[in-house]
């Protein structure tokens, strides 16, 4: 037998030989579905976040806008149940501030920052607005003299896998909310603003 009939004979029981078809399926398809496994899982870890930091975003708007007086022992306390409501994910990275907002008593479109910041202390290190600062609001969202709640909340997402199918971001959210009363008093002054 000639080396090149052996050569063919070879290639033919090769060509005919089955074994082995299964672990080389297997080698194409197991990347593709490991992919697939990562990604739903980010997906829907990503998805949970989200909805949790929704949450936290309004329900600490709410709580605020509830009050007639806030003190920074109540706002530490509000967020003090923030790391339970964003169980069982890390909140270390979230950042929250509150924000009250008055409207000048004879001009609705000029709005400020109506509290000190000692008293409304913000959640991990989140830069909050001195008081009187200029804060812009929709023009219409709040009446001549009337004050609003504003909530401003961010969150470091970071996947646990390589973030090539969901990369790492910083997602923001703001609530705002009318107060139950005429507005939330922070520096126990009735709400009667100097800045005007």
């Amino acid at each position: 037998m000639t080396y090149t009939s052996r050569a063919l004979s070879f290639i033919g029981r090769l060509a005919r030989d089955v074994r082995g078809v299964a672990a080389v399926e297997f080698g194409y398809i197991a990347p593709v579905m490991m992919i697939m496994l990562i990604g739903t899982i980010e997906v829907s870890r990503a998805l949970a976040m989200d909805r949790r930091f929704g949450q936290v975003t309004s329900m600490v708007a709410d709580l605020v806008a509830r009050e007639k007086k806030m003190t920074a022992a109540d706002l530490n306390a509000i967020y003090d149940i923030v790391s339970h409501v964003m169980s069982p994910f890390d909140s270390s990275t979230l950042k929250i501030k509150v924000i009250p907002v008055k409207a000048n008593p004879s001009n609705a479109t000029q709005t400020l920052v109506y509290a000190s910041t000692p008293n409304r202390p913000s959640l991990h290190g989140a830069a909050q607005p001195a008081k009187c600062s200029a804060y812009a609001l929709t023009n219409g969202m709040v009446a001549a003299g009337a004050s609003v709640i504003v909530v401003e909340t961010s969150f470091d997402y970071k996947p646990i896998f390589v973030g090539n199918i969901v990369p790492a971001a910083t997602w923001t959210d703001k609530a705002i909310l009318a107060p139950r009363n005429s507005c939330v008093d922070f520096d126990n002054d009735n709400c009667l603003s100097t800045c005007f």
